[in-house]
């Protein structure tokens, strides 16, 4: 059975490329009419969705929820990467750790919706043969806002300018989002992950080919920090129960004891991958 449907607001940014490039494209799909503009931010309403183009980067603004009220605030964004490989990425937000180099604070987890995220890439992997070259893959909890209490995701293109203007690429990443924030799916199994590196094949090919979702994972970088807080933020602030934590078994280090006994004490079922 589906979900009760969620409203979702679409942010996106002047300061951002990838982000101006889905824009255009999301203004192809639907009409949108300018209903309000300030120093700060425009808004934009169809019949269907409400747009929010900031003026700013999209990290450091804090207070999207005076501007608009939703269940779910999705930030369509660049990527950027050394590599400059082409990529599709997705993730929930946070600092893992007491830096918080990329906006919000240190030691914080946004509050996240894996079924959302769960449906996007699934919808985006099911068009990987059109996606000229492109990676899709997750990335780990990183940067922020961290102190909206509704779910944020972000979509992003990247990781160069090449990608950042690329119409199709682009037209398809802002279709495969509505078409997932439109059409909700019911996920029953939701857990948090832990460890790995940063792009994780394995917490990818676990949406992908498994019946599991999660609230994000946090890299290996960071298990050093993993505490009872963070673990009580990766649970309390999930849209939907959370009963598993999924561990890549190679990519704990040397916290791993630690780790295992934290995740035990809060009755959580352990599954390795």
């Amino acid at each position: 059975m589906k979900n009760s449907i969620k409203k979702s607001t679409i942010i996106l940014s002047k300061m951002d490329k990838a982000s101006m490039t889905m824009l255009e494209k999301i203004r192809e799909i639907e009409n949108f009419d300018n209903i309000c503009e300030t120093e700060e931010y425009s808004k934009l309403q169809s019949n269907n969705r409400t747009l929010i183009v900031l003026n700013k980067e999209m990290i450091y603004f804090n207070d999207i929820e005076e501007i608009e009220k939703s269940d779910r605030f999705v930030y369509l964004s660049r990527h950027v990467s050394q590599t400059k490989k082409p990529t599709l990425t997705s993730h929930f937000l946070g600092n893992p750790s007491n830096e918080a180099p990329y906006g919000g604070e240190g030691m914080k987890i946004a509050a996240t919706c894996p079924e959302l995220m769960k449906n996007y890439m699934n919808k985006l992997n099911m068009q990987k043969d059109n996606l000229s070259g492109y990676e899709i893959s997750l990335e780990a909890i990183h940067h922020g806002p961290t102190n909206i209490s509704k779910p944020c995701i972000f979509i992003e293109i990247g990781s160069d300018l090449e990608q950042w203007k690329d119409e199709r690429i682009a037209d398809i990443v802002v279709r495969t989002i509505i078409n997932s924030v439109d059409n909700q799916i019911s996920v029953e199994k939701v857990g948090i992950g832990l460890g790995g590196p940063h792009y994780s094949k394995k917490f990818t090919e676990l949406l992908f080919n498994t019946e599991y979702a999660i609230t994000g994972y946090i890299s290996r970088h960071y298990m050093n920090y993993f505490n009872e807080d963070i673990l009580k933020q990766m649970i309390e602030k999930c849209e939907q129960e959370v009963k598993y934590a999924i561990l890549d078994k190679k990519g704990i280090g040397k916290d791993k004891k630690r780790v295992l006994e934290l995740l035990e004490e809060n009755n959580l079922e352990i599954i390795f991958i």
